[in-house]
C-alpha cells in the first residue's frame, strides 16, 4: 500500500537489522513467507514481527497450527519477547481432521472438506479480531489436509485474496520438509525470507537470514548473519558498498587522508613518515616478535594526539593486552583518554564474522572511530565456517573502512613459513 507520496507504507518487523535490510520494513498489505528448517527461529521472527505491530497500536492475530499456545508462550519468554495483546488461536491439524471424522459422504473428498472448513475457521477468526497483522505459524501443515494439490492450490489463492482485499500483513512460516517438493506457497507470497543454521566441526553454530524475494521493493541482498539469544533475535546485515565504481573513485579524491605515524621515528622513516587513514596495514611474524606491541604504538600516539581508536581482540583477554602495554611504556588505558579508546574481547562461542562486522560499523559510524585494530587476524579467520567466506568477508570490510577513511590494522600470527589458514 501507497501514502499521498507514492512511497510504501512499511511494517517494522521488531528487529532493527531486518528492518535495515527490507529498506525500512515489510511493505503492508502484504503476504510473506518465512522458510527453514526445525530450530531456525521462524515463529521467533513471526513473534517479533507480532510484537512491533503491538508497540505501533495495532490488532494483531497468531494462528497456530504446530504447537500449542503454551509452548509459544515459553518460547516468547525465553527470548524476551512480550506477547502481552497479541491475540492466540490455536487450531492444529489433528483439530482439523476431528472436524469431519466420522462424516459418512461419498460425494467429495474427505480432505477437500476438511480444508475448506478449516479455510472458512481461518477466515470466522479474522473478522472477529479485524487484525492489521496476522501469523500462520506453520501454515505448510495445511497441506497434509489436502489430498489432491489444485484444491491446496486454489484454497491459498482465496485465503490470499481475502487477506489482501482488507490489507493486511501476514507472515506465513513453513517447514519444508512437510512435503516435499511443495512449491506452492513461493509462487504466491510477495516476498520471501528464508533462515538457515550451520553447525561447524568443533560445534559452532552459525545462523543465517537471507531475501530471496520481495516484490515492488528493494532490499539489500545476500546472506546475512544472526544471532538468537535471551534478548531476542538480533540480525547483522551485510556491509553497503557503492555500486558506481566512477563515484567512488572521484570522492576518494575529495578526502583528506590523516597521517597516523607510531611515535617511534626510526620506524617511521622505514614507512616514508607514517600510515594513513584510507589504507591498511598487515603486521605479519611468528609469535614474540613484537607484532601487537607495533600495533599498540600506532593505536597509543593516535589517541594523544586525540583521535579515536578501537581494539577487537581475539586472542587474549584486555587485562592482559593492557598489563603488557605499561610494561612496555604503552598506556592504553581507557580511563586515561576520556573515551578515545574502546577495547572489546571477541570469543567464538558467543561472536559470528556478522556482528564482528556489525560492531566494527557501529564503532565508526555512530562513535567515530579512525583507527580499527584487530589482534589477530588468524583468530578472525577461526570465525569463519570456510577460508572462502573469510576471503570475501575480510576484502568487504576492509574496501568499506578505506571508503570511509578509516586506518585498519591487522595482526597476523605466521606459523612456519606462511600461515595455513591465510594462504
Amino acid at each position: 500500500m501507497e501514502n499521498a507520496n507514492n512511497e510504501l507504507r512499511r511494517a517494522s518487523t521488531g528487529i532493527s537489522g531486518l528492518d535495515e535490510i527490507t529498506h525500512g520494513g515489510l511493505p503492508e498489505g502484504e503476504i510473506y513467507l518465512v522458510n527453514g528448517a526445525p530450530g531456525t527461529g521462524k515463529t521467533i521472527l513471526g513473534l517479533n514481527f507480532l510484537e512491533a505491530g503491538v508497540q505501533a497500536g495495532e490488532k494483531v492475530l497468531c494462528i497456530t497450527l504446530c504447537q500449542r499456545l503454551e509452548s509459544l508462550e515459553q518460547m516468547a519468554a525465553s527470548v524476551g519477547t512480550d506477547t502481552r495483546g497479541m491475540i492466540f488461536e490455536e487450531f492444529t491439524t489433528a483439530q482439523a481432521i476431528e472436524t469431519t471424522v466420522g462424516q459418512q459422504q461419498t460425494v467429495f473428498d474427505t480432505s477437500e472438506i476438511e480444508l475448506e472448513e478449516t479455510m472458512t475457521h481461518f477466515t470466522q477468526v479474522i473478522e472477529a479480531v479485524q487484525p492489521q497483522r496476522v501469523l500462520f505459524d506453520g501454515i505448510s501443515y495445511l497441506r497434509i489436509l489436502a489430498h489432491d494439490i489444485i484444491v491446496y492450490r486454489r484454497n491459498l489463492l482465496l485465503l490470499q485474496d481475502y487477506l489482501c482485499n482488507r490489507n493486511i500483513t501476514v507472515l506465513l512460516t513453513n517447514v519444508q520438509e512437510v512435503v516435499s517438493g511443495d512449491h506452492e506457497l513461493v509462487s504466491i507470497v510477495h516476498g520471501i525470507i528464508t533462515l538457515s543454521k550451520l553447525t561447524t566441526n568443533y560445534g559452532q553454530e552459525y545462523r543465517h537470514i537471507q531475501l530471496s524475494k520481495m516484490r515492488g521493493s528493494g532490499f539489500h541482498s545476500g546472506i546475512h548473519d544472526m544471532e538468537i539469544t535471551d534478548q531476542g533475535m538480533k540480525v547483522y546485515p551485510l556491509p553497503n558498498q557503492s555500486c558506481d565504481f566512477l563515484i567512488d573513485i572521484y570522492s576518494s579524491y575529495q578526502v583528506s587522508h590523516q597521517p597516523i605515524s607510531s611515535g617511534v621515528e626510526s620506524f617511521d622513516k622505514l614507512l616514508g613518515g607514517s600510515l594513513l587513514t584510507g589504507t591498511s596495514c598487515l603486521i605479519m611474524g611468528p609469535s614474540g616478535t613484537g607484532k601487537t606491541t607495533l600495533g599498540s604504538l600506532f593505536v597509543h600516539n593516535f589517541i594523544r594526539q586525540g583521535g579515536k581508536a578501537s581494539v577487537f581482540l581475539f586472542d587474549e583477554l584486555a587485562t592482559t593486552f593492557l598489563e603488557r602495554s605499561r610494561g612496555l611504556q604503552i598506556n592504553l588505558d581507557p580511563s586515561n583518554y576520556s573515551d578515545k579508546i574502546r577495547i572489546r574481547e571477541l570469543g567464538l562461542s558467543n561472536s559470528s564474522p556478522g556482528k564482528f562486522t556489525y560492531l566494527i560499523s557501529k564503532e565508526v559510524n555512530e562513535w567515530g572511530a579512525k583507527v580499527v585494530f584487530i589482534d589477530s587476524l588468524t583468530g578472525y579467520a577461526n570465525f569463519m565456517p570456510s577460508n572462502n567466506q573469510f576471503i570475501t568477508q575480510l576484502h568487504d570490510l576492509l574496501i568499506t573502512l578505506n571508503q570511509q577513511n578509516v586506518l585498519t590494522i591487522l595482526v597476523v600470527a605466521q606459523h612456519g613459513i606462511i600461515g595455513n589458514r591465510l594462504k
